[in-house]
């Protein structure tokens, strides 16, 4: 097989825009800490990072007296640890969705069973909607920095209510009899606190909870579906044949981005085996859902909301004895991207930066980091910074997927008889991905991808 001239040909372009970056705890732990990684995270091209900020105000068991919610300068908030995180992050160039789970005491239902995890327990629409009020004059670019005289502080790109609302472990109750209770109280939940934050400016995006990918199987247990709870929260039903239709819904849930968290059982091609749980190749389950109740005015506003994954991971080996190996960990985030991207996900949060420790038990922890812990990279860290991945287009043409670390003209390349050859190349920005297709290759060919002196790991698509 001879190489193909090179030339951005139709068949080799620029294709849609994808986002990268992480959700870790470290983003939120005190600066000694946090900023080494931040600094990896920028040097592995992350553009957008997820920082759990938390809902700062006092957790006393009522309101406290006086407490204007809907201010942050209010005494009873203390934002001094989401402000540093918030900083260093955007003085790095990042992109920030700053997220928050667990209410404070005052602001639960009354009647929280004992055996209920504090602050998940019917958290209050309208002590959300002025939280919400509070975060958009906060981290609106024209407020200013306590901790640094003369400065504001960062404007933050997007908010994302709560975390997994369809596990018990976030919020209660999940069910009431056979009846689905938390997508109800979610509804609520993220309406009120997108009507916070709109109050203020429209330019914050509101992104909902991204959902569990997986529930249980028959009511009354401790989770819901996540097509389920989607189809419910978005106030839609499905009939038979898997048709849908509108059920009541005074109050439709507002919102900007619809996020999941669609973790696979084994490879990222593999289904989810029920038919309401969604793993990372079953994004579509929630986007049919998500684009009948746009045209039925169960999602508002009236617009083409986009969707955004905002955790996803593998365990690698090592660490992690029950993890997979590292190779296979990188060839994994390559091809969760891609099958993600191809599914129009536009922004992906992977969970997390660096491993974490194994305290109490590798299996109660997550060694999902593209760095171990010490700061040694992954090969997942050249994978997430040049992703590439082939698949196979016929009987003997490949479409190549990438994103491209640094702007300049990405080659394709071709190992044969010990040396690479060049294939096909393609014009790219910076973080830009590309999609090219190569002719007369085949799934036993090894590619790469190379722009200026950056290669990605070898690909076989085998």
């Amino acid at each position: 097989m001879s190489a193909v001239a090179l030339v951005a040909a139709p068949s080799a372009h620029a294709a849609r825009p994808l986002a990268l970056g992480f959700f870790d705890g470290v983003y939120s732990a005190d600066a000694g800490e946090r900023d080494p990684w931040l600094d990896r995270t920028v040097a592995v091209s992350a553009s957008i990072v997820r920082v759990d900020i938390g809902w700062p105000a006092a957790n006393t068991p009522t309101r406290p007296p006086n407490f204007d919610a809907r201010n942050p300068a209010d005494p009873n908030y203390d934002f001094r640890r989401a402000d540093a995180s918030v900083v260093a992050a955007s003085a790095r160039g990042l992109q920030i969705l700053a997220s928050f789970t667990g209410a404070p005491r005052w602001a639960e239902g009354a009647g929280r069973p004992a055996s209920v995890t504090p602050g998940t327990w019917k958290p209050s629409p309208q002590a959300l909607e002025d939280y919400g009020a509070a975060l958009a004059r906060r981290y609106s670019g024209s407020f200013p920095d306590p901790a640094r005289p003369g400065q504001m502080l960062p404007k933050v790109k997007a908010f994302q209510v709560w975390n997994e609302p369809n596990l018990n472990v976030y919020l209660n109750p999940q069910w009431k009899g056979r009846r689905a209770e938390s997508p109800r109280l979610y509804r609520r939940m993220l309406t009120a606190f997108n009507r916070g934050v709109k109050s203020v400016s429209s330019a914050p995006l509101v992104v909902s909870a991204g959902t569990g990918p997986f529930g249980d199987p028959r009511p009354g247990g401790n989770r819901v579906m996540p097509a389920r709870f989607v189809r419910e929260m978005l106030c839609l039903r499905r009939r038979s044949r898997g048709r849908l239709r509108t059920s009541r819904c005074p109050q439709p849930a507002r919102f900007d981005i619809l996020a999941h968290h669609p973790y696979s059982v084994g490879q990222p091609r593999r289904k989810a085996l029920n038919a309401d749980d969604v793993s990372i190749p079953d994004i579509g389950k929630l986007t049919r859902l998500l684009r009948f109740a746009e045209r039925t005015r169960r999602a508002l506003p009236r617009k083409r909301h986009r969707m955004w994954v905002t955790e996803t991971s593998y365990d690698s080996r090592p660490p992690d004895p029950d993890g997979v190996p590292e190779a296979t960990h990188a060839r994994r985030l390559e091809e969760a991207f891609y099958l993600l991207w191809r599914q129009r996900v536009d922004t992906i949060t992977w969970f997390q930066v660096r491993d974490q420790a194994p305290v109490p038990s590798f299996a109660a922890t997550n060694q999902s980091g593209v760095f171990f812990r010490d700061g040694r990279p992954k090969l997942a860290a050249t994978a997430f910074r040049f992703p590439l991945v082939a698949e196979r287009s016929g009987r003997t043409r490949l479409r190549v997927w990438g994103r491209s670390p640094q702007s300049g003209r990405v080659t394709i390349e071709r190992l044969r008889a010990g040396s690479w050859r060049a294939l096909r190349s393609v014009q790219v920005s910076r973080n830009g991905t590309f999609l090219i297709r190569v002719r007369r290759a085949t799934t036993r060919d090894r590619l790469r991808a190379r722009v200026g002196r950056e290669t990605s790991l070898t690909w076989s698509a085998r």
